[in-house]
């Protein structure tokens, strides 16, 4: 069940503040690309290169999925790199290309190169433009905190898992709308017999967030695999927190999440709007 803040000039950043009393600034009104690599996979080629999916962009004015963003990608902008960690460097990207070659199933995802990059192990998600896109750290916490293994323990059970094996991966803590509110976002993933086509009773993967809500404190599922039964061919996915940055310049920050399953990989960002979580840009390669 699978369920750019450009620097540019000061008239472009008009402070506006919502009726949640959210600070936030207008999104630029460039055209800003986004490339990530996840952490389930090896970015470097044989000849020294650094491969990213083209994930999509900000036109200025909307969102843009991978293939119309790369109307725009003309090859030299130059990219900053991230983890959650901070950032990592500078380079400069290639022109987007397929990922795959004629006929292989990944032939529709396109990517693109660095030839000249920083030194990075894992995952990445590397923005371009001349901006800030970590407004705010991300602060990595203990995942042995009683309360988000509670959290977990009750989503699990929502979704049929009476007994849960409850395994936290990550819990991050981040500010996610820079209004001084931190919000917290946790993975966790359990599968028992490794991760393949195969799922047994009890098995999941899943990442949520928690924030508070009209003084209430709410949990929100963003992604997530869950099996309560056993299930012999479910091509069960695992997923992980990659990156949390503010891709677009508005201030508030998009939640990116790298995910597998036995024959492939993806990435996918979310924005978080109010009450609602949106998916705005996911691409990746599978058979």
């Amino acid at each position: 069940m699978r369920i750019c803040r450009i620097a540019c000039s000061s008239l472009l950043l008009l402070l506006v503040f919502s009726v949640q009393g959210r600070a936030a600034t207008k999104a630029v009104e460039e055209f800003c690309p986004v490339v990530a690599w996840g952490e389930f996979a090896e970015g470097d080629s044989p000849d020294g290169k650094l491969t990213a999916y083209l994930l999509g962009g900000w036109s200025g004015k909307a969102w843009l999925q991978d293939k119309a963003a790369a109307v725009f990608v003309r090859g030299g902008e130059k990219y900053r790199f991230y983890n959650l960690t901070g950032e990592l460097g500078v380079a400069p990207g290639g022109p987007p290309s397929a990922f795959g070659e004629e006929g292989d199933p990944c032939n529709e995802t396109l990517a693109l190169s660095f030839a000249a990059h920083p030194r990075i192990k894992g995952g990445f998600v590397a923005v371009g433009g001349t901006f800030n896109p970590l407004p705010r750290v991300t602060k990595l916490l203990s995942t042995e905190q009683q309360v988000y293994r509670d959290a977990a323990a009750a989503i699990l059970r929502e979704q049929g898992i009476a007994r849960p094996d409850v395994r936290l991966a990550q819990v991050i803590r981040v500010d996610l709308e820079g209004d001084g509110a931190e919000e917290v976002l946790v993975s966790a993933s359990r599968y028992d017999k490794g991760l393949g086509p195969k799922a047994v009773s009890g098995d999941y993967s899943m990442v949520f967030l928690r924030r508070v809500v009209n003084g209430k404190v709410v949990t929100r599922l963003i992604a997530g695999d869950f099996f309560p039964k056993v299930v012999k061919f479910g091509a069960p996915a695992e997923h992980r927190i990659g990156a949390i940055l503010d891709l677009n310049g508005d201030g508030v920050m998009e939640i990116v999440l790298f995910g597998r399953y036995y024959e492939g990989d993806w990435i996918s960002a979310f924005q978080v709007d109010r009450e609602e979580i949106v998916k705005i840009f996911q691409t990746g390669c599978g058979a």
